[in-house]
C-alpha cells in the first residue's frame, strides 16, 4: 500500500489568508471590487474571485476609475509611487500587502535613508521585489542566486556597492538554502554588509519541511500556480532530492496512473497561494488513484500516454512550444503533449550573465529542438542553443560579406588573442586586432562588451576571425563625419587638453581634436602654454574656424567674461590700496602685476618719498609691495600706481602733489603695451 504524507504547512500562509479574508468580505459588501494585479498567483482562486465581482487591473486602469472606487492592493505590495498615485486620484484604497512584505518596505526605507545601496535576493521581475526597490533611497541591485550576487559585486558596476557597504534583504519567498549560501559568501569577502533575514517564517518552515519529505519519499507532489514564486521554490527544493511533480489542480494527477504500484511513499505539499479546496481535491484524487491501484480501464496507462505524446516528436526536430515556467536555472516548455519540456540554462546560452527571468516570460512562444527523452519521468530535454547556432552562423557570414559591425562579449583570453561570444557563436580575435598595445596584457578585455568586424570565415568548419581594431576605426571615422556634419562656428564645447606645444594647445572635443593658438590662450603678453595649462585639464572653448576638407578645427578660448581688463574694472577703482608683484623694471619706473594679465606702472616719481633715478635702487623683480591706484586710463587701458601715496606725511616733506605727478607719469610713459594687452 502506498503511504501518502501531507505537509503540515501546505496551503495559504498568514499573509494570503489575511488578504483572502479582506477581499472576500469586501466583495460581499460592494461590487465590483478591483485589485491591483492578481491578488495571489493561483488561476483557479482568481477565477473564483472574478465570479464574485473581483477584477484584477493595472494601476493605469485604476487611475481612470471614478473617485471613491474601492481598490485593493495585492499581497505582494506595489511600488510606493503607485500607492501615492492611487491615493491622489481619490480612490478608496484597501492595503492587503502581506505584513512581512511591509516589514521589508520599512527596512529599505529606514536603512537606506543615508543613501546606502540595497541588495535584494529574489526574482527581479516579481512584483514583491519591484515594490521593495521603490522604498530604497539609494541604488539597488537584485540577484537571484549566490553566484549571481558575487559576479555582480565583482563587476565594474557592483564594485561601488562592495566599497561603500550595502544593506541586504531577501524576497519573502526566496530559497532559504540560497539565502544562507549568499550570506556565507558575503561575510567572507565583505565586512561592511548589513543583513536582514526577511524570508517569511512560514516560507522557511515550508521549505525545510519540503526538503525533509523529499529525502524520505519516492515522489513529491507540489501543488500551486506555475507562476507562483514560492511554489516553484518548493518544487526546486524537492526536485534536488527526489522525483517531483508540480501541478496546479488534481486533474493533472492522471499522469501517475500506471506508476503508482512502483511507489512506496508519496508526499504532498503546496505553495502559500494554494487554496485549501485545491489541496483537498488533490488528496482525494490521489486516494482514488491509489485505491484503484493506478488502473483505470477508461484511460491509458502512464507509459501509454507517454508513448502517445512522444510519438510526434523526434530528436533534432524543430518545434514551437509555450513557456510555462521560468527559473534562474531552466525554462519549462509546454509542447502540446502530456509531458514537460525542460530547457536547461546551458542549452539556452553560453553567457553566464543572462537573467532568464528577465529575458523570457511565461506565455511566450519559443522554438527549440528535443535532444533527450526520459519516458520514466515524463520529460523531454530541449535545446535552444543548438537551434540558434545555425541561424546565428548565417548572421556571421552575412556580416563578413557586408563589412558590418557586430557586438559581443569577450569570454576568454587565449593564446594569441581573445574569444568573443556573439549570439552563441565563438569568434577568435588575434592580439594584433584587439586594439590593445603590443606590450600590454589582454586581461582587461575579459567580460567586456565590444564591437568587432569579421575579417575571415571558414564556413565548412564554422570558424570565424574578427577584429576589434577595425570596428573601432570604422566607429571613429563615422563619429568624425557626424561631428563635421553638425559642428558650427561659435559652437561651445568643454574639452580636455590632449597635448601642449610652444605655439598652443590641442584640445579633445570627443571624436576630434581642435587647436587653440597661443594668441587665444592669453589676454596679456604671450607665454608658454604650460604655464597655465597641463594635459588633462578641462577648459571651455568655442569654434573659431572649420576646415572640413582638411578636418581641422580652430578654437577660441578668450572671451569677454575672462578678459583680465574687464575683471580689473569690475573689482578695482582709483583710491584702492592693493598689494602687487613687481614683474619688470624700466628706466622710467617699475611694472607690477595687479591680477594675471593686468599690470600697472609705478613711475620713478612714485616709487619713494622723492623721485629716484633708477627703479632698481628701490625695488627688485619679484618683490611684493603695497601701492595705491592713483589713475586709470580706460581708453588706453593704462593704470598708474603709487608707493609714495602710502608713505607717512613726515617722510614726504612739504608741498608735494601726488595726483599731478602720477598723471604726468601715465601720460609720458612710452610703454602702453607693457601694462595690459587687449
Amino acid at each position: 500500500m502506498v503511504e501518502v504524507r501531507l505537509a503540515s504547512s501546505a496551503g495559504f500562509c498568514f499573509g494570503v489568508s489575511r488578504a483572502a479574508k479582506l477581499i472576500e468580505e469586501e466583495a460581499a459588501r460592494v461590487s465590483p471590487v478591483y485589485t491591483i494585479g492578481e491578488l495571489i498567483h493561483n488561476k483557479r482562486y482568481i477565477h473564483s474571485l472574478e465570479e464574485k465581482g473581483v477584477h484584477a487591473i493595472t494601476v493605469e486602469q485604476a487611475l481612470s476609475l471614478p473617485e471613491g472606487t474601492r481598490v485593493v492592493v495585492r499581497t505582494h505590495g506595489i511600488p510606493r509611487s503607485d500607492m501615492e498615485r492611487l491615493c491622489a486620484a481619490g480612490l478608496s484604497v484597501l492595503d492587503a500587502t502581506c505584513p512581512f512584505v511591509k516589514k521589508i518596505h520599512g527596512i529599505a526605507d529606514r536603512e537606506t535613508a543615508c543613501g546606502m545601496p540595497l541588495v535584494i535576493m529574489g526574482d527581479p521581475v516579481h512584483p514583491e521585489v519591484q515594490g521593495i526597490r521603490s522604498f530604497a533611497h539609494g541604488e539597488t541591485a537584485v540577484a537571484s542566486s549566490a553566484e549571481e550576487l558575487l559576479a555582480y559585486l565583482e563587476s565594474g558596476e557592483g564594485k561601488k556597492f562592495a566599497e561603500s557597504g550595502f544593506v541586504m534583504v531577501a524576497q519573502t519567498t526566496f530559497s532559504l538554502p540560497e539565502w544562507k549560501k549568499s550570506q556565507k559568501n558575503i561575510k567572507k569577502l565583505y565586512t561592511n554588509a548589513k543583513f536582514f533575514d526577511t524570508i517569511c517564517s512560514v516560507t522557511e518552515k515550508r521549505q525545510e519541511e519540503a526538503l525533509a519529505l523529499a529525502e524520505e519519499s519516492d515522489l513529491v507532489v507540489v501543488v500551486g500556480g506555475r507562476n507562483s514564486s514560492n511554489t516553484c521554490k518548493l518544487a526546486e527544493i524537492a526536485a534536488s532530492r527526489t522525483r517531483t511533480l508540480h501541478i496546479e489542480t488534481g486533474a493533472e494527477l492522471s499522469v501517475l496512473r500506471g506508476i503508482i504500484p512502483t511507489l512506496k511513499t508519496i508526499a504532498i505539499t503546496a505553495g502559500a497561494s494554494t487554496p485549501p479546496s485545491i489541496i483537498q481535491e488533490v488528496t482525494e484524487q490521489m486516494a482514488d488513484i491509489i485505491q484503484n491501484n493506478g488502473e483505470d480501464k477508461g484511460e491509458l496507462s502512464f507509459q501509454e500516454m507517454l508513448d502517445q505524446s512522444f510519438k510526434t516528436l523526434h530528436t533534432g526536430e524543430r518545434v514551437i512550444g509555450i513557456i510555462s515556467a521560468v527559473t534562474p536555472a531552466e525554462i519549462h516548455v509546454d509542447l502540446g503533449t502530456k509531458h514537460t519540456g525542460i530547457l536547461p540554462y546551458d542549452e539556452i546560452t553560453e553567457d553566464s550573465g543572462v537573467d532568464l527571468c528577465e529575458m523570457f516570460k511565461v506565455g511566450d512562444e519559443i522554438e527549440v529542438v528535443p535532444i533527450k527523452f526520459n519516458d520514466a519521468e515524463g520529460v523531454v530535454h530541449l535545446s535552444k542553443k543548438r537551434l540558434d547556432s545555425s541561424k546565428n552562423w548565417g548572421t556571421i557570414v552575412e556580416a563578413e560579406s557586408e563589412h558590418a559591425i557586430l557586438e559581443g562579449t569577450v569570454k576568454e583570453i587565449v593564446k594569441g588573442g581573445v574569444v568573443i561570444t556573439c549570439n552563441n557563436v565563438r569568434v577568435f580575435v588575434p592580439a594584433s586586432q584587439t586594439g590593445v598595445p603590443k606590450d600590454e596584457p589582454l586581461d582587461g578585455l575579459k567580460g567586456k562588451k565590444v564591437s568587432f568586424k569579421i575579417i575571415e570565415i571558414n564556413d565548412q568548419r564554422k570558424r570565424a576571425v574578427g577584429s576589434i581594431k577595425l570596428a573601432q576605426r570604422s566607429e571613429r571615422k563615422k563619429a568624425v563625419e557626424e561631428f563635421y556634419a553638425t559642428v558650427e562656428v561659435g559652437q561651445k564645447f568643454t574639452g580636455v587638453v590632449r597635448s601642449l606645444t610652444s605655439f598652443g594647445a590641442f584640445v579633445n572635443l570627443g571624436p576630434v581634436d581642435g587647436m587653440v593658438h597661443i594668441t587665444e590662450l592669453f589676454w596679456g603678453r604671450p607665454k608658454d602654454p604650460s604655464e597655465v595649462l597641463k594635459v588633462g585639464d578641462k577648459i571651455d572653448v568655442y569654434v573659431k574656424a572649420i576646415n572640413v576638407e582638411k578636418k581641422r578645427i580652430s578654437l577660441g578660448y578668450k572671451t569677454e567674461e575672462n578678459n583680465p581688463w574687464n575683471i580689473f574694472v569690475a573689482n578695482y577703482k582709483v583710491g584702492d590700496d592693493i598689494k602687487v608683484k613687481v614683474v619688470s623694471l624700466m628706466p622710467f619706473g617699475a611694472f607690477a602685476e595687479i591680477i594675471p594679465g593686468v599690470d600697472g606702472l609705478i613711475h620713478n616719481s612714485q616709487l619713494a618719498a622723492k623721485p629716484v633715478a633708477a627703479p632698481a635702487s628701490v625695488v627688485a623683480v619679484g618683490d611684493e609691495v603695497e601701492v595705491k591706484i592713483i589713475a586709470v586710463d580706460e581708453e588706453r587701458k593704462r593704470i598708474s600706481l603709487s608707493r609714495r601715496a602710502l608713505l607717512p606725511a613726515e617722510e614726504l616733506g612739504e608741498g608735494f602733489e601726488i595726483v599731478e605727478e602720477a598723471n604726468a607719469g601715465v601720460e609720458e610713459a612710452p610703454v602702453a603695451d607693457e601694462t595690459v594687452s587687449e
